[in-house]
C-alpha cells in the first residue's frame, strides 16, 4: 500500500488521513494454510510530529483455515494494529517493512508484518473441540468410539517397560 506524504512531509503538526485495501496470498503458518478471499482493509493515519513521521493504522479482514485439532474449515476474523515511526532522513528504515521513493512510502510489508504478528499459534473450530481420536480417527465432537487410549508422559517412557523386566 502505497501512501504520497509530500503534504505531511516538511509541515509539522501536519497528518493525513489514510484507507485502502490489500490483498493477500495464502501463505503456509505453522502447518496450517491461511487463505484470505477477500482484501485486507486498511484505515490509518500519517503525521508529522517534530520532524519524525508516523504512520499508524488498523487492519481487519477474514481468513479461512483449519482447525487444529479435528480438521474442520475455520474462518477467522483478523484485527490488527499497525504503528510506524520514521525520522525525517528515513535513516532507519527497515527495507522489509518499508520502502521508499520520493514523497511515496510503501508500508506493505509493515502491513504484513502486523497481521502476521496478530495470528494465533493455533486455529480451534471451537474452545472445547475434542479433536480426532488418536486410533480410529472418528471426530470425537461429533461421536464417540470405545478405543483404548493411553495417555502417558513421554519423558518417563524408559520406565514403562520396568516391571516387565524386573
Amino acid at each position: 500500500m502505497k501512501i504520497n506524504i509530500a503534504s505531511v512531509l516538511r509541515n509539522d503538526g501536519a497528518s493525513k488521513a489514510f484507507s485502502g485495501e490489500l490483498p493477500l496470498e495464502s501463505f503456509d503458518y505453522i502447518g496450517s494454510t491461511l487463505s484470505f478471499e477477500k482484501p485486507l482493509k486498511i484505515e490509518g493515519q500519517v503525521k508529522n510530529i517534530g520532524g519524525a513521521i508516523e504512520i499508524s493504522a488498523l487492519i481487519t479482514g477474514e481468513y479461512k483455515t483449519d482447525c487444529s485439532r479435528c480438521g474442520k474449515e475455520v474462518c477467522e476474523k483478523l484485527t490488527a494494529e499497525l504503528f510506524e515511526s520514521l525520522d525525517s532522513e528515513f535513516s532507519e528504515i527497515d527495507e522489509e517493512c518499508i520502502t521508499v521513493s520520493g514523497n511515496v512510502i510503501d508500508i506493505s510489508g509493515s502491513i504484513e508484518a502486523s497481521v502476521f504478528g496478530s495470528i494465533p499459534m493455533q486455529f480451534l473450530c471451537r474452545d472445547d473441540c475434542k479433536g480426532l481420536c488418536p486410533v480410529c480417527g472418528i471426530d470425537l465432537n461429533e461421536n464417540e468410539c470405545n478405543c483404548e487410549v493411553e495417555v502417558y508422559d513421554p519423558r518417563f517412557a524408559i520406565f514403562r517397560n520396568l516391571s516387565k523386566e524386573v
